[in-house]
């Protein structure tokens, strides 16, 4: 399996053979499924990261084992006493974990401390198990067929886990059986599979061999530095590398985040030109100018609806909407840019307008197009919409702003109850708020410990939360100790947190209309799951099959990290838009989006008008999906726009389902919408 010289099962020492063990094990149950599917990309993430925690773990956990059988009278005569020694704490420590794991059943609400020491436990013992199938090989270690053996156990180890992973079911599949929701199907297949999983553990082999190389090193400079022998600071040297990985990996991730923060601040030839109408934010009269203006703030002023394009839809006369973006780089504190919102807010009359709805944006400050146009269509034009931004970078990587965006939306919606009071009530518009994905947290912060209440006091008719991430206080707070595995009833006050859609839309009418503040998320959508805690504490929804709720995976186990970064992998998948198909599944609204906003804000349309509207929004989407790939290509440097724009026309082909040519696809991208 491993051709590389020297890298060798049988060269390492019993703790690296003992994490080897381990990780392949891990490597192949990784193999499981999930909320979502894996393409062999994702697989291959989460299986490396599966082999390499493993190995890491029991490497370095059985290092401090054996530095105990050390320890032991007699350990250090004979090489037959090191191995006795050894054999009879990994002995002690299997069991002892296991009883200890045993012990401390998993329950709702525990203490962090009751669940590492549970997890830390069978890790343990795992551990142990592994090290005495490495205690049996020590013996014959740098022999031939011990080199064979060694590798013989590290196949069936990630043999037996990826048998065990095949009897799981993902989230996506209907507990009908009616297959995958989403609109992107990736799939592993058993071939991809065995390669991606051989690939990881001659990788694994080469990181266990550098790894013990550098533990070696690292344990010789201690020795010398604090005295004793090299063994006794194995675990020390072991720590010592780790801390340098973990250290590097935290480099490498604020260098990506310089990197990101700078792309996504390029002006897009499609976004180029600031607005003409003094109601929408960087138009004539702003107190923010489009220079300020970050690539999605540009992006939703610059595709406000005009009166025509409403009346079109609609049949009804229309009125210009009111959109008002404070961005990020408008100001330098949250203070300063929460007033320029106020001031536009001011400067256009937003609060006179019969409707205003203040978006959250996601981390990237993408405010939902879908939701904002439905809102637009719907009242004729005759609302105002406005957000603030407090970050520019994806919502994974913005998780550190969760408190410094509440810090400014609070503020704003200080701002806006005081002008709200200072009004007459019969002028007083309806007062909504839209949440979806980091920006349903950041809206909701201010609200934590404070009940239901807290909405009602900010005077609100409305408020839809869409994938709720799981990190969010005041959800959990109102969600309190409901079991997950039956639907919840609306409550408290006015709100309703469901599971999934599903929940939503089996509530009878009368049910529906008592609904003010619907936290609204998809049963497979991986944000409104994934938290911290997974990694080290088995989350609610992946308890005992009949306990899970919709949208879960089935017959899975839930894995220490692995689970983590399986779920982080869903989160990747979780958002796969195809301009102009509206899909259903992860972290996707756009079909359901339209329908919730008519009924849960009471906007008033007819039946054929909500076709209508629906149909205009997928036929906006996908034009604007196309002018920016359209313009970007022919911004293009002339030897690389002639394939630029050929794989414009393949995407469109592929996104409409219909024969695309360069004139077509120049006719769509021109389109007036």
């Amino acid at each position: 399996m491993v051709s590389m010289p020297r890298i060798r099962l049988a060269t390492l020492d019993v703790s690296s053979r003992t994490g080897t063990f381990l990780g392949a094990f891990a490597n192949g149950l990784s193999f499981q499924p999930n909320l979502l599917p894996r393409d062999s990309r994702g697989q291959a993430l989460v299986s490396g990261i599966a082999a390499a925690s493993a190995f890491g773990w029991g490497s370095a956990s059985h290092s401090l084992l054996r530095s105990v059988a050390n320890r032991l009278p007699g350990a250090r005569a004979t090489r037959l006493g090191r191995l006795v020694s050894g054999a009879s704490v990994d002995v002690v420590a299997a069991l002892g974990g296991l009883a200890v794991a045993r012990a401390l059943p998993t329950r709702e609400g525990e203490p962090a401390a009751r669940a590492v020491l549970r997890l830390a436990s069978a890790a343990t013992a795992a551990t142990a198990s592994a090290g005495l199938v490495a205690d049996v090989l020590e013996p014959g270690r740098g022999r031939p067929g011990n080199r064979m053996t060694s590798t013989a156990v590290t196949l069936a180890a990630w043999s037996t886990g990826y048998l065990i992973s095949r009897g799981g079911v993902r989230g996506s599949v209907d507990r009908a059986g009616e297959g995958p929701r989403e609109e992107m199907v990736r799939e592993v297949d058993l071939p991809k599979a065995s390669a991606a999983g051989m690939g990881v553990m001659a990788a694994l082999l080469g990181f266990a061999w550098l790894e013990s190389r550098l533990s070696d090193l690292a344990a010789s400079g201690a020795a010398a530095a604090l005295g004793g022998e090299s063994d006794d600071h194995r675990t020390l040297g072991r720590a010592l590398v780790w801390a340098g990985i973990g250290t590097s990996g935290w480099w490498a991730l604020t260098r990506v985040n310089a990197r990101l923060t700078l792309a996504l601040d390029v002006v897009e030839p499609a976004h180029a030109k600031p607005p003409v109408t003094p109601e929408i934010t960087a138009g004539p009269g702003s107190h923010i100018p489009w220079s300020a203006q970050s690539r999605e703030s540009r992006r939703w002023l610059t595709m406000a609806l005009s009166p025509e394009a409403i009346e079109e839809v609609v049949g009804e006369p229309a009125a210009q909407p009111i959109r008002l973006y404070s961005a990020l780089g408008a100001a330098t504190t949250t203070q300063e840019r929460a007033e320029l919102l106020l001031a536009e807010i001011d400067r256009t009359g937003a609060l006179r307008r019969p409707v205003f709805t203040l978006f959250s944006p996601t981390g990237s400050g993408y405010v939902s197009y879908v939701g904002t146009e439905t809102i637009e269509y719907l009242t004729r034009g005759r609302c105002a919409s406005a957000a603030i931004q407090y970050s520019v970078l994806p919502s994974a990587l913005s998780l550190t702003k969760v408190r410094y965006g509440a810090d400014q939306t609070r503020i704003v919606y200080n701002g806006i109850v005081a002008r709200l009071l200072a009004m007459p009530a019969h002028e007083r518009p309806r007062f909504y708020l839209v949440g979806e994905s980091l920006g349903a947290d950041v809206s909701q912060e201010p609200f934590a410990g404070q009940g239901i209440g807290a909405v009602d006091g900010l005077g609100l008719d409305g408020a839809l939360w869409l994938g709720t991430p799981a990190s969010s206080e005041w959800r959990e707070q109102l969600w309190g100790a409901r079991p997950l595995g039956t639907a919840p009833e609306v409550g408290p006050g006015d709100a309703f947190l469901p599971r999934s859609i599903g929940d939503w839309v089996d509530l009878d009418d009368d049910q529906r209309n008592h609904v003010r503040y619907l936290f609204l998320q998809n049963g497979n959508d991986p944000i409104p799951k994934m938290n911290v805690p997974m990694l080290w504490r088995r989350p609610p929804w992946l308890g005992p099959d009949h306990e899970r709720p919709p949208g879960a995976p089935r017959h899975t186990w839930w894995l220490p990290v692995t689970t983590f970064f399986s779920t982080f992998a869903d989160v990747q998948n979780s958002l796969t838009v195809v301009p102009g198909v509206f899909g259903e599944g992860g972290h996707d609204y756009r079909r359901v989006m339209p329908a919730v906003i008519r009924e849960l804000f009471r906007l008033h349309v007819t039946d054929l008008q909500m076709e209508r509207v629906e149909a205009a929004l997928r036929r906006r989407e996908l034009v604007w999906g196309v002018r920016r790939r359209w313009l970007a290509a022919l911004a293009a440097p002339p030897r690389r726009r002639a394939g630029a724009l050929a794989s414009v026309v393949a995407d469109v082909q592929t996104w409409t389902g219909q024969e695309a040519t360069e004139d077509s696809v120049r006719a769509l991208a021109e389109t007036r919408v």
